[in-house]
């Protein structure tokens, strides 16, 4: 049950009955899908189980830290073989040779994507995408309009190119088709136990009432936090190492992601994710030495990436590794 990759077959996936029903039927249905949800929430699982239930061939991308659309192309191409493409000139497109003389990757993307069949094509992290993204969503509108025998799934947090593709103006090629947004979050307190409990008592690890409520408090509800510390339950080590170990690993994947944030980004930025740590109103971040529009687009961001609610008048860190993780900024 506790596992470093994503999952891949139905039994694997804990709980997301609703969120795998409403995938499949949209599948089935020829709609595009858009799963959305904060890291760790298991969001790739959900993409790929739904995926493979289609019965169709699978075609998995992960886009993280593809910003462009000449990267975006080049991990497309290495999920299909790359060179394996047909063609009559070999080129050079990143660290990747094709056989064809385009020199566009919008052309090379189209030609790519509309030499698929029966498929479904999942694009993980998409919002990372943030240049060419005009010419992405024109390439995916060609698409949409041409192949009714493959379907996307687009997984990631509502900025960059995925906010593009589920608030598309009206100049936007795939206005008024949508993908169909599902939305994934932390799980209750009493699922995360659940979860853990089920997990542990499969691979026959003893454990004590307070030893769950503590991993619960130390971790939260994502199911990826959780994972870590059932995974080196199961593989021999005691409570408190365990949860130790976990909560270090989870820090220093969440502080990655926040010093990417970070970067570009004002010195006060910064110190607004460390006070949000303890909760922070918004003239007290004012204070920090922001204007007034830039914390206000800040905070979006953070909203849209799941990383920020508000609870009051308080602007805070729900999850308590990204808590951990600011702190360390």
């Amino acid at each position: 049950m506790f596992l470093q990759g994503p999952c891949h077959r139905r039994e694997e996936l804990y709980d997301r009955e609703e969120e795998l029903e409403a995938i499949t039927k949209a599948l089935k249905n020829n709609a595009w899908v858009a799963i959305l949800g904060p890291r760790m929430a298991g969001k790739t699982s959900l993409a790929i189980v739904s995926a493979n239930i289609t019965g169709k061939k699978v075609v998995y991308v992960n886009f993280k830290g593809a910003e462009s659309l000449r990267d975006a192309t080049v991990r497309i191409l290495n999920a299909l073989g790359g060179s394996k493409l047909m063609g009559i000139k070999r080129i050079k497109l990143g660290p990747i040779e094709v056989e064809r003389e385009i020199e566009k990757p919008s052309l090379l993307l189209e030609e790519i994507l509309l030499g698929l069949k029966k498929s479904v094509v999942i694009f993980d992290e998409i919002q990372d995408v943030k240049q060419g993204v005009n010419k992405f969503l024109n390439v995916l509108s060609i698409v949409r309009n041409t192949k009714r025998d493959v379907e996307f799934i687009f997984t990631g947090s509502a900025i960059g190119l995925m906010d593009s593709l589920l608030n598309p103006d009206p100049k936007n090629p795939l206005y008024g088709r949508s993908p169909i947004k599902v939305e994934i979050g932390p799980w209750d307190i009493q699922t995360a136990i659940n979860f853990i409990e089920s997990g542990l008592s499969e691979c026959r690890v003893e454990y004590t009432t307070k030893e769950i409520s503590e991993v619960v408090e130390e971790l939260g509800t994502l199911p990826g936090w959780l994972s870590f510390y059932g995974l080196r339950r199961c593989t021999g080590m005691r409570h408190r190492e365990a949860l130790e170990d976990a909560i270090g690993e989870g820090v220093k994947v969440a502080r990655g992601e926040l010093e990417n944030l970070l970067r570009s980004r004002p010195e006060w930025a910064r110190k607004a994710l460390r006070a949000m740590a303890f909760g922070a109103k918004w003239s007290e971040l004012l204070k920090l030495g922001a204007s007034k529009s830039g914390l206000h687009n800040f905070l979006s961001v953070l909203k849209k990436l799941y990383l920020v609610s508000k609870k009051g008048n308080l602007y805070v860190i729900a999850d308590p590794i990204y808590r951990k993780a600011c702190l360390e900024l």
